[in-house]
């Protein structure tokens, strides 16, 4: 299943609270945690991968915790991903040429490299700034009921699926 990791959820969540912040504001870790629902363990070590990548920046002492490096437009979500996953990759023949033997007459070659681009541009697209703005809207307004939403298994007569999805953490 194509799924995004917890730790790329986490990062995300992460990032919009940081980018929440007037700018130059540090938040401590505990309240990031709390206010993001990310465990502090976790916080923790996607924090080193964040910093490690130049997207926050943190301080020590009473008035320190986590801020972001950078400006929240200047962040994209692909900058996010693959600060915790490295470069998207859907398939390993899309690495370099000739990493699988069959690129060259593989049908499914190009649907891999199309979706990857397209994956790619989506990501690119979606920058920091607009994710806190929908943040800020969503808290004012939230998202009504899931039947416009694409859930996959989307709840009927009041039932859930008994669906049973494994997580990566």
């Amino acid at each position: 299943m194509f799924q995004v990791s917890r730790r790329v959820d986490y990062a995300v969540r992460i990032m919009i609270e940081l980018g929440m912040q007037p700018k130059g504001s540090f938040m401590p870790a505990r309240r990031v945690s709390a206010r993001t629902a990310v465990p502090k363990a976790f916080l923790h070590k996607i924090t080193v991968d964040l910093v490690r990548t130049g997207l926050v920046m943190t301080q020590t002492g009473p008035t320190g915790g986590l801020a972001l490096q950078k400006e929240c437009r200047e962040i994209t979500l692909l900058h996010i991903v693959e600060a915790i996953e490295g470069p998207v990759c859907l398939n390993i023949c899309l690495l370099r040429p000739q990493e699988c033997s069959r690129d060259r007459i593989c049908p499914g070659h190009d649907v891999w490299h199309r979706l990857q681009r397209l994956i790619n541009e989506e990501l690119q697209n979606a920058n920091l700034a607009n994710l806190v703005d929908e943040a800020n809207r969503l808290k004012k307004n939230p998202r009504p009921g899931n039947d416009n939403f694409p859930y996959l298994y989307p709840v009927r007569d009041g039932v859930k699926d008994d669906i049973v999805i494994e997580e990566n953490a």
